[in-house]
């Protein structure tokens, strides 16, 4: 599969449905953000169709939500309403949305009962990590998790439980509702390579159906090497194995520096061979178009192009 930012309009839509089926893919990720849900709505309402007609299923990521993770930062919801922002040590807002905000779980599950009844087969829940945040409703999970003060136990072991604790509470209660929306709805999620030691809390949620890791280590200044990235695929894969999980493992083609390009189809070869169920792209022809475009988009995308041609005839 690969992540696919789309547009509005259904005939651009459907082109490139037609050829992502045509270089092997089977799934599609729809990215979509806040503004597809309510203004630019072309997306939510024909993607679904378009790519089951072309024989592919179709996946949303709700790409930037919240602000809560790197990607697609520009929240409506947020600013709509400031009470979900995390709070910083010295009381300062930040423009993110606290996990433990249950208006986060609620909103997510708004846009998901509209993503399933649009036709999309299930949802993804990106790249959730430690946050920092000091707002009441920590303080007050805090103390009753802990019966300590969260604003004197930053640094000490609770505090980092309660950090993970928080991710895995995310995506649990994120899980139960899209269950409850829908059974056959598919629950998907993606943890950071340096979130490693999140594998076994997150993959260990009953109501999760795929876990992924994304090792990208063709990202500029990144101190991954491709045997990492590998490693980090089987630790994936062997983690899905025991809790009888689906694996996903990612590829980057996302902000390629130029002249590295043919790493993508080797690497990409390499992290295939490691047997996870599903292997995706980030992104769509090289981050094209996006603050997340490769330095050659083109040939950067050719080389996903070549490895999915070659994988998907095996």
């Amino acid at each position: 599969g690969v992540s696919y930012i789309p547009g509005h309009l259904p005939n651009h839509i459907e082109k490139d449905m037609k050829y992502l089926k045509e270089i092997g893919c089977t799934e599609v990720l729809f990215a979509l953000q806040e503004n597809h849900i309510k203004t630019l709505t072309g997306a939510l309402r024909f993607g679904a169709k378009i790519a089951k007609d072309n024989g592919l299923k179709p996946y949303v990521v709700v790409w930037g939500y919240a602000n809560t993770f790197g990607g697609g930062r520009m929240s409506n919801i947020l600013l709509n309403d400031i009470d979900m922002w995390r709070i910083q040590k010295d009381g300062t807002l930040s423009a993110s949305a606290c996990l433990n905000n249950p208006k986060l779980i609620d909103k997510f599950i708004e846009i998901a009962e509209m993503c399933r009844n649009n036709g999309y087969e299930g949802m993804f829940i990106d790249e959730p990590t430690p946050q920092e945040c000091f707002c009441k409703k920590c303080q007050e999970l805090f103390f009753k998790n802990f019966g300590k003060n969260l604003m004197e136990s930053e640094g000490t072991e609770e505090y980092q439980i309660f950090q993970k604790d928080t991710v895995k509470n995310y995506v649990k209660m994120l899980c139960k509702r899209v269950k409850k929306l829908d059974k056959n709805q598919k629950t998907i999620t993606c943890i950071m390579p340096h979130d490693y030691e999140l594998f076994e809390a997150v993959s260990s949620i009953p109501e999760l159906d795929v876990f992924g890791t994304d090792p990208y280590w063709l990202v500029s200044k990144g101190k991954m090497s491709i045997k990492d990235a590998c490693n980090y695929a089987k630790l994936a894969k062997d983690i899905c194995k025991d809790k009888n999980k689906s694996s996903q493992i990612w590829l980057n083609c996302w902000k390629i520096p130029a002249g590295l390009e043919n790493e993508i189809y080797t690497g990409g070869k390499m992290l295939a061979e490691v047997g996870c169920d599903s292997l995706y792209t980030w992104s769509f022809r090289g981050g094209l178009g996006t603050d997340e475009e490769s330095e050659r988009p083109g040939e950067a995308w050719d080389n996903v192009v070549k490895l999915y041609r070659e994988i998907s005839q095996l």
